[in-house]
């Protein structure tokens, strides 16, 4: 078996330190990703529906860059450090979807962001065909039907937003 790309795929990666709040302005289908077996299903919906209107597909994924304090001391992860952990994550969804055969023939951009994952996903839905979110991430209350995020970028989008919900 050939280990290249289908002719006509590329991916493209994209790391945004954060200092830029409202610039990342998509075009095509942008699609949350966190990690969560949730999101992985939002991206198997996102890249089917790419392929179905012949665009582009953005994966993003986002970090914020904790501040820690024993009271004496503080400490600040490098963000860099988390920008790659998240580029990471992201490659190994869309990894995860392109052998399950989706994904051929899609141009799909990697963007690993800094913020609060609805603002910046808010921000990327400005120039965005359509926004793809899974129902719920990682958070911790479980008897949710939304996540705090999807919740959030269903109120506030700025282009058509699909819910996908967990096929569990």
């Amino acid at each position: 078996m050939d280990d290249q790309e289908p002719t006509g795929a590329r991916d493209e990666q994209q790391v945004d330190d954060g200092e830029r709040p409202g610039d990342l302005q998509l075009s095509g289908i942008v699609v949350g990703v966190d990690g969560s077996e949730n999101s992985l299903d939002a991206l198997r919906w996102a890249a089917s529906d790419a392929a179905a209107h012949s665009c582009e597909l953005h994966v993003v994924g986002t970090y914020s860059t904790p501040i820690m304090t024993t009271g004496y001391e503080v400490a600040v992860l490098d963000p860099s450090d988390l920008a790659a952990a998240v580029m990471v994550s992201l490659e190994e969804a869309v990894e995860v979807v392109r052998s399950e055969g989706r994904l051929t023939d899609i141009d799909v951009g990697l963007h690993a962001v800094e913020g609060h994952a609805g603002e910046r996903l808010i921000s990327a839905s400005a120039g965005a065909r359509q926004l793809v979110v899974g129902a719920r991430g990682h958070g911790g209350f479980l008897g949710l039907l939304l996540g705090s995020v999807t919740n959030y970028v269903v109120g506030h989008a700025k282009c058509p937003v699909t819910v996908v919900p967990h096929r569990g």
